[in-house]
């Protein structure tokens, strides 16, 4: 008997706990990592339209395209995953992705 109750009431202060800990707000904070791009022309253009959807981090890890491939990986950001990119601006894209981070052709 003397053991159910003490059972009970570690029982009992356990569902106390887990009704306090439940209702408490936890936060953390998650450290800024700023991916930098190769400096070159068009390198303003790339971060201000490919950071709106993910990481630069994509863009930097990447295996060195040809220029036909980061054409493909443009248009399908465009119109597969729908970012807001003019054409204009697309163009200057697959320029500065191809010489940065491509074979350059």
């Amino acid at each position: 008997m003397k053991k159910l109750i003490i059972l009970s009431l570690m029982l009992a202060v356990a569902g106390f706990a887990y009704a306090a800990e439940k209702d408490a707000v936890h936060s953390i904070e998650i450290p800024v990592v700023k991916t930098e791009l190769r400096a070159g022309e068009g390198m303003d253009t790339t971060e201000k339209y490919c950071s709106i959807c993910h990481s630069l981090d994509y863009i930097t890890m990447q295996p060195k395209f040809p220029k036909a491939t980061w054409v493909v990986e443009v248009n399908k950001m465009i119109k597969v995953m729908g970012a807001p990119i003019p054409e204009a601006d697309a163009r200057v894209i697959i320029d500065y992705l191809s010489a940065q981070y491509g074979t350059g052709g």
